[in-house]
């Protein structure tokens, strides 16, 4: 009777040994997963203070990575999946920055020259300030920086595509709700890119390019806020005079643009309310 109760005692304790180790096992195994959680916001809270570090890194992986790719197409594929990601860090760089920027306008020393210490770091990085008005001020790759890139490995549309892009990004395009090219410059951008639809019928860009293209001809025929082509808030509504003399001017150089019938669209109605509407109507049927 003694030994079957020092058997019984042994198997409860040996069962109890078991559970305790087995709950020992489960528990690291929640420490670790726990432990590569706080790993992983270490390496957050790492990169976040090197985000112009990682965008130069993320920038030579790309470059050695567009030496083995296997055709033009798959080089075109990583500039797409390379300029999105590229737009979630530059935000993140901008809200690190953002008490720099803030103060980018401001005239008090130490942030003049913090602003030029972050123009500095930024230089070195191949980004630079972009100011887009009204006081606001972000961070953009150089003008050039993904047709240096991609030139020699993406397909003749991108190529050409990029090409366009970094010409247009060496100038502020508008701010403070005005345009700061000038309309004929605005009208040879639109020549360049129905050129380039016209040379590229298929090419993947056509959709966005369209939609900027159709953005610039709003902008050209009817012009900004800050930069109206007409006088339509006063009894008399007329086209100011420099805005004619540059519709006359690509009406006569560009007599097949199909932004020509737009042009004269917008001669005929620009005292209508709706002249949006009309020209947004005929800007559907390109």
């Amino acid at each position: 009777m003694k030994k079957f109760i020092i058997a019984i005692t042994s198997l409860i304790l040996l069962s109890s040994c078991k559970q305790t180790a087995n709950k020992s096992v489960s528990g690291k195994a929640e420490i670790k997963k726990d432990s590569f959680k706080v790993e992983d916001d270490a390496k957050t809270a790492q990169s976040d203070s090197n985000l112009l570090e990682q965008f130069s890194k993320n920038k030579n992986e790309v470059v050695l990575q567009l030496k083995s790719l296997p055709n033009r197409e798959a080089a075109n594929a990583l500039y797409e999946k390379y300029f999105e990601a590229n737009g979630t860090l530059l935000q993140e760089i901008a809200a690190k920055e953002s008490g720099v920027l803030d103060k980018f306008y401001n005239e008090d020393e130490a942030d003049k020259k913090a602003v030029k210490l972050l123009g500095e770091r930024l230089s070195k990085h191949e980004l630079e300030y972009s100011e887009i008005g009204e006081g606001y001020v972000e961070i953009d790759p150089l003008h050039d920086f993904y047709y240096k890139i991609f030139k020699d490995y993406v397909t003749n549309d991108y190529k050409d595509y990029l090409y366009l892009k970094s010409e247009e990004n060496k100038s502020l395009y508008s701010a403070d709700a005005g345009l700061v090219i000038s309309f004929k410059d605005l009208g040879d951008r639109i020549i360049s890119w129905e050129n380039f639809m016209v040379k590229y019928p298929n090419s993947k860009l056509i959709p966005s390019v369209k939609e900027q293209y159709k953005n610039y001809q709003m902008d050209y025929l009817v012009g900004q806020d800050n930069t109206p082509t007409a006088e339509r808030s006063s009894d008399e509504k007329y086209i100011y005079p420099e805005n004619i003399q540059e519709f006359n001017r690509f009406l006569k150089k560009y007599p097949k643009s199909p932004t020509v019938p737009l042009i004269n669209l917008f001669l005929e109605n620009f005292k209508s309310e709706t002249i949006f509407d009309i020209l947004s109507t005929e800007q559907s049927k390109l």
